[in-house]
């Protein structure tokens, strides 16, 4: 067993008949809070969300203040990464440091406190219901908070984006507020890093045939944000279109190759005419047509390939399940139970 395995282990005897006593009738919540320098608001957040879950892991994600320390204290189990890999990698750490304590049904928010812990009844509702195996909560489905105008406009269209890409339509595909069945926890793995981990999931719960519904929830969005909201919406778009061109390579690779060829066909055709009618032929126009042709034939081709080798790589990774485990440093602070 891993070092992360045994630890948690060794935290879970530690407390399984306090947990027992307290829960037999209650369901078994892991709360998962990623956070990267939230050191302003991570204690209230962790402090809140016990009163809703069973335990709550914090995946201090590299952080340069004192994140982890101030979880800790405040009752969380801490995760810590080595080094800031990004909110992909933090969640599958999460994950599988939720999967020891054999979860009824996980929760993830963000630790910059603009989710409302509150709404943890409401949001795992459904999973426990067995109605879904994923539940989104959308800022948008019923609108409960003010939302900035421009945040509103940056969200619908990446949301429009995601949606007609992945197959799969949600209200808001970008909230980090989400519960997952323990059927959702084995199937997902993420492996897109930067800030296109919620696009990403979108992708996955079409592959995966995983069941997704949503409950409105409000937000709060507190002074001092991180992120230029411009600068980080071209992000998310940038690494949506690479996270595209990887899983969707027919439709980003070669139909605009297969665009190309026509178009040099049509200017071929016009060439051909030309000649016929003057004589004349048109070198640089002649050149330009071949090379489209070229240049669409392997864009469509290369994009027939890479559709095939992912899903022969899809296909291996389902059936030997290779998981790589992150690197972390678990901090065994005793969680309390929710009072």
């Amino acid at each position: 067993m891993s070092q992360l395995g045994m630890k948690l282990e060794e935290l879970s005897l530690e407390q399984h008949e306090t947990r027992q006593q307290d829960y037999s009738h209650a369901p078994n919540i892991v709360a998962i809070v990623p956070a990267y320098n939230e050191e302003r608001f991570i204690a209230s957040v962790v402090f809140t969300t016990r009163h809703y879950a069973s335990h709550v892991i914090v995946v201090d994600d590299g952080s340069a203040d004192r994140t982890a320390e101030l979880a800790e204290a405040a009752g969380a189990l801490v995760v810590r990464m080595v080094q800031n890999g990004g909110k992909a990698a933090a969640l599958n750490a999460g994950f599988m440091a939720a999967k020891e304590f054999k979860p009824d049904v996980v929760v993830c928010l963000d630790g910059d406190a603009q989710h409302e812990p509150a709404e943890i009844p409401n949001l795992i509702g459904p999973v426990l219901a067995d109605e879904a195996d994923v539940v989104i909560g959308s800022r948008f489905l019923e609108v409960k908070s003010k939302i900035p105008k421009w945040r509103q406009v940056g969200q619908h269209t990446l949301t429009a984006v995601t949606n007609t890409l992945s197959g799969v339509h949600v209200t808001d595909s970008q909230s980090g507020y989400r519960a997952f069945s323990p059927a959702a926890v084995d199937a997902l793995r993420f492996r897109t890093g930067g800030l296109s981990l919620e696009s990403e999931m979108q992708f996955l719960f079409n592959s995966s045939q995983l069941r997704v519904t949503e409950v409105p929830i409000t937000v709060k969005y507190m002074d001092g944000n991180k992120r230029n909201p411009v600068i980080h919406g071209l992000q998310v778009l940038d690494a949506m279109l690479s996270l595209v061109a990887r899983r969707r390579p027919l439709l980003f690779i070669s139909l605009p190759g297969a665009l190309l060829s026509c178009v040099g066909v049509i200017l071929g055709i016009i060439v051909s005419l030309r000649v016929e009618q003057t004589g004349t032929l048109m070198m640089g126009t002649a050149m330009l047509t071949v090379l489209l042709i070229l240049i669409g034939l392997l864009l469509a081709m290369s994009g027939v390939l890479l559709h095939s080798m992912g899903h022969l790589v899809s296909r291996l990774r389902e059936e030997i399940k290779d998981v790589s485990r992150p690197s972390v440093e678990i901090s065994a602070m005793p969680l309390q139970s929710k009072s």
